[in-house]
């Protein structure tokens, strides 16, 4: 699996921090592959904190209306 594989599933932000820095020590790897990486990071930063929002928030969850069945 490839790093930027690694950063999408990882599970925590400090997880991705520790991958970001290893990002770091690729001598070879491009500026476009290493921005790349840094941006993914920076979504999955925002994917998590979302998820954790969501988890926290109370549900507003909308009553379920019955259908009414038409007559023939």
């Amino acid at each position: 699996m490839g790093l930027r594989q690694q950063i999408k599933t990882a599970g925590s932000e400090a997880e991705i921090d520790k991958l970001v820095s290893m990002s770091e020590t690729y001598l070879y790897a491009s500026d476009r592959t290493k921005n790349s990486w840094k941006s993914t990071a920076k979504n999955r930063i925002i994917e998590l904190s979302t998820q954790d929002s969501e988890q926290t928030a109370p549900s507003k969850t909308s009553p379920v209306k019955k259908s009414s069945k038409k007559k023939n």
